[in-house]
């Protein structure tokens, strides 16, 4: 049973590395390990320690439940669902308001309120409208 789940996660972990488009030289560096241990994970070879989940979890924003049990989704939406949200809230504010915003200043203010939501664990349009206010 210990094998299949290895090999498992092994390829999950493939998937992973695949998707972000690295090979696996800089990949491993990007999670601080050799290539031959990661070579290692990824064929299922060798059990990859909690450090290697948490990596995976802040730098390429993978579900470590997923990386253990497959199941679910690989990425966490979080991030995805919250771009989406300020993003929504940045335009709605410049259609209602009739404001001329060029696109980098448009992404200045979008990459300042996900900044803002991150830090703080929130985001609301009341946060939107009195920030994006005083910004435009």
């Amino acid at each position: 049973m210990q094998d299949g789940f290895l090999e498992a996660m092994g390829q999950r972990l493939g998937k992973i590395r695949k998707d972000s488009g690295l090979k696996q030289v800089p990949f491993a560096e990007a999670l601080e390990v050799s290539q031959s241990a990661y070579n290692s994970y990824e064929r299922g070879n060798r059990e990859m320690p909690a450090k290697l989940l948490r990596l995976l979890h802040v730098k390429f924003n993978v579900n470590p439940a997923w990386m253990l049990t497959g199941e679910g989704s690989p990425y966490n939406r979080d991030k995805v669902d919250l771009y989406h949200h300020v993003t929504g809230a940045v335009d709605a504010f410049i259609a209602r308001e009739n404001c001329q915003v060029q696109p980098e200043k448009r992404l200045k203010l979008i990459r300042f309120l996900i900044d803002y939501a991150e830090q703080h664990g929130e985001f609301t349009e009341e946060i939107a409208e009195k920030y994006l206010r005083s910004a435009i």
